[in-house]
């Protein structure tokens, strides 16, 4: 099979696009890109990889650095920063994901998720690591652990979530600026409502529905037990 070369990649953004806008037909689109040479096969996978992006969902399917960087280009040069956060939520959890499953890191893919990350001029790009729960095993064979928490560590999701919610604990109402001036600025855990242990593979997150602000007390409090707590559950305690 022929590589997928640059020009394949403009051509697969375009019909991607136009497919997902409504413009064409899958099947009209996957014809075009047939005939432009390119794998049926491939180019299915780069359709669904663009609709996952452009949603924020998990995308399983591989895609090709040139082609990741091409996209995420493009679809910050259309959709402009809330486009690129979408489509970072997803390369975030792709790259995990597939990681996991090919037992490889994707160096490249990570490089070029940094570089657009510092494009959203995020103020909150830092995972805390009491945010991950250190009791989940490792996988077998594997030296790199396996988080649950996947989500609640994707930095452009929870980054979507902050900016809705703002940066003060949903449960208790803590606002570490206020009392800690400067140093708790920007500071907060991102809690997963939903457990993540009873999601599936290709569960498509919504950072402003899924996704809350806490602060590391009640986030500890939560997952005192599984699956965890519910909010209002321990609003009940206070």
């Amino acid at each position: 099979m022929a590589e997928i070369t640059d020009k394949h990649i403009i051509i697969l953004y375009e019909i991607a696009k136009d497919i997902y806008e409504n413009k064409i037909s899958q099947r009209d689109g996957l014809v075009k890109l047939v005939n432009s040479g390119i794998k049926k096969s491939s180019a299915s996978d780069y359709i669904y990889n663009y609709k996952c992006m452009m949603i924020g969902k998990l995308m399983t399917r591989n895609m090709n650095a040139p082609g990741t960087q091409y996209f995420l280009e493009k679809i910050y040069e259309n959709d402009g920063k809330k486009g690129l956060q979408n489509a970072l939520t997803s390369l975030s959890a792709h790259l995990d994901y597939y990681e996991n499953v090919s037992k490889t890191n994707v160096v490249k893919r990570r490089k070029i998720y940094d570089l657009f990350l510092k494009k959203l001029d995020n103020k909150s790009q830092y995972v805390f690591p009491d945010e991950i729960d250190e009791r989940e095993k490792f996988l077998e064979g594997k030296s790199k652990k396996v988080f649950v928490n996947v989500f609640e560590r994707n930095t452009a999701a929870r980054q979507k979530c902050i900016d809705y919610y703002g940066y003060q604990c949903q449960i208790c109402r803590f606002d570490f600026e206020k009392k800690y001036g400067e140093l708790g600025k920007n500071f907060i855990h991102v809690h997963h409502v939903v457990d993540i242990s009873i999601i599936g593979n290709e569960y498509e997150l919504n950072p402003i529905s899924d996704l809350i602000p806490v602060c590391p007390n009640c986030h500890a409090m939560l997952h005192k037990k599984k699956p965890a707590y519910l909010l209002d559950e321990i609003k009940r305690l206070l």
